[in-house]
């Protein structure tokens, strides 16, 4: 028996394929992504219609690194794992309530899209960028 949290992740993957296909949210999708994420859904809508989802992009190494400017604060979502360094993630995901966080949710839907904010940047900048969500060391 398939677990919630692996419909979830199924779900989404469907369709972000299908918008990738038809190059958009349409009434079908719409309503599709209500009834698998509810809120998270339209929370994760307004991230994109307010252009919060930023993809940074290194060169020459071609690394990616995804944030996402939640309500409180910027975070690193990493699609590939399914991580985002999220209150909701570490509180809800972790504990097996949902397979994602509705910030996971809005980079997902974004790079389905190709609505999101690129910056290409010289391997050099990596660290600067990544350093903010690193935990500082205890003295």
């Amino acid at each position: 028996m398939e677990t919630a949290e692996k419909k979830e992740l199924r779900a989404i993957e469907k369709i972000c394929s299908e918008i990738r296909l038809s190059m958009g949210i349409d009434g079908k999708l719409r309503a599709k992504l209500l009834a698998h994420f509810a809120a998270r859904f339209e929370n994760a809508l307004s991230l994109i219609e307010k252009r919060r989802v930023r993809k940074y992009s290194f060169s020459p190494s071609g690394r990616v690194v995804w944030a996402v400017k939640g309500r409180k604060a910027e975070y690193q979502v990493i699609p590939d794992s399914n991580f985002c360094s999220c209150d909701d993630y570490y509180f809800r995901v972790i504990d097996r309530r949902r397979q994602l966080c509705y910030h996971i949710v809005a980079q997902r839907l974004a790079d389905a899209l190709g609505c999101f904010v690129l910056e290409e940047l010289p391997d050099s900048a990596y660290n600067k960028i990544t350093k903010r969500w690193h935990t500082p060391e205890e003295p």
